[in-house]
């Protein structure tokens, strides 16, 4: 309740004067205003959860006021004050978005329910908006596709550090999918039921992203009409996301350490210190390391983000998750499409699993939806990758006949297992057959190592000659 904020607007000083204090003993912060165009003011200027108008008021009256409130925020509560004789008058005043309306002189028990079931109404309106952003698929583990043992590892992470409190550093590639695993740290959390606030510090200009993470005050540069909270603000309780956080300028770095260490903020323009409780996760594809080295990035905020790293593995180190995630997007995306979508050619599979994927699951979901965009049959026959196969194998994928008369998932494990072992065939032409290497390269143990061998039945003295 200590952070609702209530705007009165009325020229009745005693009414002010009495309802302020009994709001604030109710631990409710209030502003006041003496006429409506004032209010308005101040409601362009600072942020309410609700505001009490006097409908019958000089220069412009209450619906006036509550026309021009709504006009600017349509969402915003406004409750009607007015006398007896008015009701009619505050009755017309809910036609046009009044959220409710009280009578003078009120009775304060009355006004105390009222302001309640307002705030309370508030409340489950930001609630209801935080809850569709949990059902947001992106917001837990069900969206990521993965049989990957590599990622099986990450998922673990995820969920160990989730339960904590601690400051995490998402690593990986474009693409990979890091705004994905800080929801799921978020939302297996203590902190679920607060908001998770995304911020693409690259997609900000420097010039705004000050302003963009701590707010600012009416006047604090040109252009700045109103009192603007920062995404640090509309976080509080809850967990930030700063995704590509390499991109942040040295003069915000320093701003965000203090908020690392303080667990307060400033607005742009403002000398009022903010409780911030906070967690904060950031996500890179940059080396933080070799930037600190160049001097691009503070080292102290350097090592107050990377408390606990997770490091999301590159597709091309996940050729087992390729068949999933493709099938995966054909059910998402096979809509695009009138004519029915039953599968995907063995010709293209093979292309995707040879592939290189620099721009990871991101670029396969955009080559997929291009695909059944494009698709002119049942299956998906041609994709717009680039590989280099022998004609040997173009021949045996488009004229094999079990490849047309095997089940489709039986198919898909054909290929995952053609995949692994052509990986697995890699890194020990690499690693000269020494196994210790392999199992370095491969991030396993040596029993996975041996067990594949086996089940391959691979030759590894030829790899050391």
């Amino acid at each position: 309740m200590n952070n609702t904020r209530i705007l009165i607007i009325d020229d009745d000083k005693a009414f002010r004067v009495a309802t302020t204090a009994l709001l604030e003993d109710h631990g409710y912060t209030v502003e006041t205003a003496t006429n409506g165009k004032e209010g308005v003011q101040k409601f362009s200027d600072q942020c309410f959860d609700l505001i009490l108008s006097d409908l019958v008021m000089e220069s412009m009256n209450g619906i006036e006021v509550l026309q021009a409130i709504k006009q600017k925020a349509p969402e915003q509560k406004v409750m009607m004050v007015t006398g007896f004789g008015s009701i009619s008058t505050a009755v017309e005043a809910m036609r046009k978005g009044a959220y409710d309306y009280l009578t003078k002189p009120c009775n304060n028990d009355e006004l105390l329910v009222k302001v309640e079931r307002a705030v309370e109404e508030v409340g489950r309106e930001r609630e209801l908006r935080r809850l569709r952003d949990m059902l947001d698929p992106a917001a837990n583990f069900s969206n990521i596709i993965s049989q990957n043992d590599k990622m099986k590892s990450v998922f673990h992470m995820v969920r160990q550090v989730a339960e904590t409190d601690v400051t995490v550093l998402v690593l990986g590639e474009t693409g990979t999918g890091k705004e994905l695993f800080a929801r799921s740290v978020h939302f297996n959390s203590m902190r679920r039921d607060k908001p998770f606030v995304a911020v693409q510090c690259s997609a900000i200009p420097e010039t705004l992203l000050e302003s963009e993470l701590f707010g600012h005050e009416k006047g604090a540069f040109t252009g700045a009409s109103r009192q603007r909270i920062g995404k640090f603000e509309e976080a509080i309780g809850g967990t930030i996301f700063l995704d590509e956080i390499g991109d942040v300028p040295l003069n915000i770095q320093t701003k965000l350490l203090r908020v690392l260490q303080e667990k307060q903020i400033t607005r742009l323009g403002g000398n009022q210190f903010i409780d911030a409780d906070v967690r904060i996760i950031s996500a890179t594809n940059s080396d933080l390391e070799a930037m600190v080295n160049d001097g691009t990035f503070r080292e102290d905020l350097y090592y107050r983000l990377n408390v606990f790293p997770i490091t999301i593995p590159p597709l091309r180190e996940r050729l087992d998750d390729i068949p999933l995630l493709a099938e995966h997007f054909l059910r998402k995306y096979k809509t695009l499409t009138r004519q029915p979508l039953e599968g995907i050619s063995p010709a293209v599979l093979h292309d995707m699993m040879n592939y290189d994927w620099k721009g990871n699951v991101r670029e396969l979901e955009n080559l997929m939806r291009r695909a059944i965009i494009k698709s002119t049959g049942p299956t998906i026959s041609s994709i717009d990758i680039a590989v280099k196969h022998s004609s040997e194998t173009a021949t045996e994928l488009t004229d094999s006949p079990t490849t047309t008369l095997i089940p489709y998932k039986q198919y898909l494990e054909q290929v995952q297992k053609d995949a692994e072992k052509k990986y697995l065939l890699r890194t020990l032409k690499e690693s000269k057959g020494n196994l210790n290497q392999a199992a370095r390269l491969m991030d396993v143990d040596r029993k996975t190592i041996y067990r594949k061998i086996e089940e391959y039945q691979i030759d590894v003295v030829s790899f050391k000659i």
